[in-house]
């Protein structure tokens, strides 16, 4: 296999792999959206009962337009920056699960309508650095006489246990086409001038009397330029050794870091595995 990086964003990368095969590709993935750690809001305190406002000492209703377990399951998934080499797995930390700065951060919301409550509310109780990646997510609405008092802790986990620890998106692949124009005895002038007007990825052009492909990565396989000549002068295949891979990240880490660690991870666990079928021989 090789690798060959055509774009890589901060939060999405291109890579395209020769000499592969969609095993492989898959396997990268499946590594990506499956095992690449971050850090997530796992556990949420709600206060109960009325939340008063020191400075008017007016009461508030500590109640919200939804249910708290939806409130929940939005802050599970804001994009909390992840640096793996400062945090670790909570079972594997040296406070033995206990909870600390290097396996654990703490957030609070304290906010009183009528507003709306966005990721930039939830702040960071320690370091500033680890305040929400994306600030303008909203998260819920508060009326007039409503307020939120909230503390969440995130914690570092993978997919694999639930999708808010998934750092990967719209992860895919797609296969180079290989086009190509062999003119047969019974195709005429007429049938092959009209396949520029039909191919939507703008593949072929006439010129000098031939039908030649001029840009054959905007081939999409729709197979209108093999449909439109029926005497078979087009072809169109897949070369399943040849993959165009794209994906993108929550924000939560850089799409360099997502792909460097799922790629050294999934090298480790294919090693364990030749060395475990290595000592049943």
């Amino acid at each position: 296999m090789e690798m060959n990086i055509e774009e890589l964003k901060p939060h999405a990368g291109r890579i395209h792999f020769t000499k592969t095969s969609a095993s492989q590709i898959n396997a990268i993935r499946r590594a990506l959206l499956s095992d690449v750690p971050k850090m997530a809001i796992d556990d949420v305190e709600f206060h109960l009962g009325p939340i008063r406002d020191e400075a008017t000492g007016k009461d508030y209703d500590s109640a919200t337009s939804l249910f708290d377990e939806n409130v929940a399951l939005r802050l599970g998934l804001l994009p909390i920056p992840s640096d793996l080499k400062q945090f670790r797995f909570k079972d594997k930390c040296v406070c033995k699960g206990e909870g600390c700065a290097n396996c654990q951060i703490t957030y609070s919301i304290d906010k009183k309508g009528p507003c709306t409550v966005y990721s930039s509310d939830v702040v960071p109780m320690g370091d500033p650095k680890l305040a929400i990646v994306e600030p303008s997510i909203p998260i819920v609405r508060l009326g007039a006489d409503q307020a939120l008092l909230v503390y969440a802790t995130a914690i570092m986990g993978t997919a694999r246990s639930h999708a808010k620890w998934q750092v990967a998106q719209a992860a895919g692949f797609g296969y180079q086409p290989k086009v190509s124009v062999t003119r047969s005895k019974d195709c005429s002038d007429a049938c092959l001038k009209k396949i520029p007007a039909v191919c939507p990825g703008k593949v072929f052009a006439w010129s000098d009397g031939k039908l030649k492909v001029v840009q054959q990565d905007g081939c999409i396989f729709c197979e209108q330029c093999e449909k439109s000549c029926s005497h078979g002068s087009i072809s169109v295949e897949a070369d399943q050794t040849d993959v165009h891979f794209t994906f993108e990240t929550d924000s939560s880490m850089t799409a360099r870091e997502a792909l460097r660690f799922a790629l050294n991870d999934l090298h480790r666990r294919l090693e364990e595995l030749r060395d475990a079928v290595v000592s049943i021989g």
